[in-house]
């Protein structure tokens, strides 16, 4: 009976040996595992920082570009303005001579070897109307250059503002493409954010939100704050939750485009 009671108290150690062993293995992972969330959630917060820094920025840039291209385009209307009206004056001008050299021809065939006759036009005035001509044209191409050159200008400021806004919706709204999926790798239930399985190569980006699914049915939100090349961190949205559910490692996470 003493040796059946023996073994049986040295059964009974080596089992809580066996399950001690296996308690601190699991503490010690568990240790590990939050030591590696911690830097991630880190790492996620400075990313999330600089994403802030680069949104002000990319702010501030179309901003300008923003003023640039309203100044090009006030620019460009002044000199279409004195475009217009340089041609119009030279316009006018050779309505001017063509009417001066009828009358002109009419005079000469009315008094042949005559002088002109008082109050008509002379070769003086014509002359000095195509003289006029002349700086009208020089003037019309001059202004055509400037006018070329800042509509290049114009379409510059343009382009750029398009790209600077695109930059600061990325940064804002977060877009992905339609039906991007992906699995939660871990879990810190303490700060209350996941890590994913897709990053910047997959096309995740910064504010967007995804559903999270397990066995096909919805279980809650992330919207994720940091993004890597092939992974990225999200906290989970407060209240997606329903009450006693948790997040684990595998669950399914979707963004369907709506």
């Amino acid at each position: 009976m003493a040796r059946i009671a023996l073994g049986i108290t040295l059964a009974l150690l080596l089992i809580t040996c066996f399950f001690g062993f296996e308690t601190r293995s699991n503490v010690q992972a568990l240790h590990d595992q939050v030591a590696s969330l911690t830097i991630n959630l880190a790492g996620a917060r400075q990313d999330l920082t600089k994403a802030k820094a680069d949104l002000a920025s990319a702010k501030d840039e179309l901003a300008k570009a923003k003023d640039d291209l309203q100044t090009a385009q006030t620019n460009l209307a002044g000199v279409q303005t004195s475009l217009d009206a340089a041609n119009k004056q030279v316009a006018d001008d050779k309505a001017t001579i063509d009417d001066l050299n009828k009358k002109l021809t009419a005079a000469l065939a009315a008094s042949p070897g005559q002088p002109a006759v008082a109050g008509g036009p002379s070769p003086a005035d014509i002359d000095k109307l195509n003289a006029q001509i002349k700086e009208d044209a020089t003037q019309i191409a001059e202004l055509t250059q400037v006018k070329e050159t800042l509509t290049n200008k114009a379409k510059d400021a343009e382009s750029r503002a398009d790209d600077l806004q695109k930059q600061v919706d990325h940064y804002k709204n977060g877009t992905l493409r339609n039906g991007l999926e992906g699995e939660v790798l871990a879990v810190n239930q303490g700060w209350n954010f996941v890590v994913l399985s897709i990053g910047d190569r997959q096309g995740a980006v910064t504010n967007a939100e995804m559903i999270l699914q397990r066995g096909g049915a919805q279980i809650g939100k992330v919207r994720i704050t940091s993004v890597e090349p092939s992974t990225s961190v999200a906290d989970i949205i407060p209240g997606s939750l329903a009450r006693g559910v948790r997040v684990q490692p595998g669950d399914r996470v979707i963004f369907p485009g709506f």
